[in-house]
């Protein structure tokens, strides 16, 4: 799936959304017994575990360009375990709350191990998110720096605009 990896940045706010709001909807559903809520958060989850699919598979080909360019690839590991982690947690969510809608007995037995992978897997995208931002922000994983914005601060010509150094604002 190489051809996802530049479309990774983008892919993953999928699961990072759906996941998330969609536990938020869920637990609304619960306090306020309305259904509504609750069938629209299944919609969420199973939609979060299809672009929690879709990151994972874009994200290996984008940790091994990552890695390429310099990236560590101890945090680059460390960030796929934690997609490969979110993946499995949502894909049993998702699971045992569909599980659950057919069950007649431990129905509230299941529901509630489904809300407690769910928000484990709510959780770990979070970390995920966390992780992967760490890889772009402090090692500039995916960052393409043109011609100009290579040379360093200070370095243009009297007459070129010049660039501050990272941090300064005006």
């Amino acid at each position: 799936m190489d051809f996802l990896a530049p479309f990774h940045p983008q892919i993953i706010h999928t699961p990072i959304v759906l996941l998330i709001v969609g536990l938020l909807f869920e637990i609304v559903g619960h306090v306020t017994r309305q259904e509504w809520w609750r069938k629209a958060a299944v919609v969420m989850l199973l939609l979060g575990v299809l672009g929690a699919g879709a990151a994972v598979l874009s994200g290996g080909p984008a940790g091994d360009a990552a890695e390429r360019a310099g990236a560590p690839e101890r945090a680059v590991d460390a960030h796929e375990a934690a997609a490969m982690l979110t993946l499995w947690l949502a894909i049993a969510a998702l699971v045992v709350r569909t599980a659950a809608t057919a069950l007649h007995r431990g129905r509230a037995l299941a529901s509630g191990v489904a809300l407690v992978l769910w928000l484990a897997a709510a959780v770990s995208v979070g970390v995920t998110g966390y992780r992967g931002g760490k890889l772009v922000y402090e090692h500039g994983a995916g960052v393409h720096l043109g011609p100009a914005s290579a040379a360093p601060a200070g370095s243009a010509k009297p007459g070129e605009p010049t660039r501050a150094p990272a941090g300064d604002k005006d």
